[in-house]
């Protein structure tokens, strides 16, 4: 993520939650699956503001090796399935050519701006390979997620646990979620300008899938 950007203790500590934790375990596995990352395959792949590996540990439980996370944090729990390096997206800690796949889930709307975004980008294509891939997964900016959203950040004890955690990071990134589900269509033309073409994408009620080349 952006230097700027880490988040609040606040923030950390619902997203640590073990009933979060458990249902991002549950899912990864299918979200991975739709980007077409979950079969096995030789080189090295790089998870961009990996929070706590749930999504390496996916992709290490399914046979993939040499798997490396980057984040701005170091949590003291979680997968030791890869190797952690804390750095930030926009400037990062490899040399060129290094990975064969990078991803970066859920996370591009905590870079809080297209121009950040747009250097992210640019660092992905450095450190991929000519043959490499760029997988991204966040929300866009529907009516029903919007609708969604707003009524999850009212913290009500009816909800079940993982959403009233879920709904404690809302609040606390409400300007950084609504900010990229007003702009998250200018997402292709930074892609265009880092040097990516989308090979694949799908959208279902609350996500985007992008699956992108590098651009000879």
């Amino acid at each position: 993520m952006s230097p700027t950007s880490a988040e609040t203790a606040a923030w950390s500590e619902a997203y640590a939650a073990p009933e979060l934790a458990r249902r991002r375990q549950r899912t990864y596995e299918a979200k991975l699956r739709r980007l077409g990352l979950l079969s096995p395959s030789g080189g090295a792949t790089l998870d961009i503001a990996c929070g706590h590996g749930d999504a390496l540990a996916v992709l290490h439980a399914q046979g993939h090796t040499n798997l490396i996370g980057v984040d701005l944090s170091h949590p003291t729990t979680g997968s030791v399935d890869y190797r952690r390096v804390t750095g930030a997206g926009e400037v990062l800690p490899f040399a060129p050519a290094s990975f064969d796949r990078v991803m970066c889930l859920h996370s591009l709307h905590h870079f809080r701006s297209m121009d950040h975004i747009g250097d992210l980008l640019t660092e992905c294509r450095r450190v991929l390979t000519p043959a490499g891939r760029l997988y991204l997964l966040d929300h866009w900016g529907s009516f029903w997620l919007r609708t969604l959203f707003r009524v999850l950040e009212w913290d009500l004890p009816v909800y079940p646990a993982a959403a009233r955690h879920f709904g404690r990071q809302l609040r606390e990134e409400h300007d950084a979620i609504f900010w990229w589900l007003d702009h998250w269509r200018q997402l292709y033309e930074r892609l265009t300008a880092a040097g990516f073409r989308v090979r694949q994408q799908s959208r279902t009620a609350a996500f985007l899938y992008l699956t992108c080349d590098v651009d000879a």
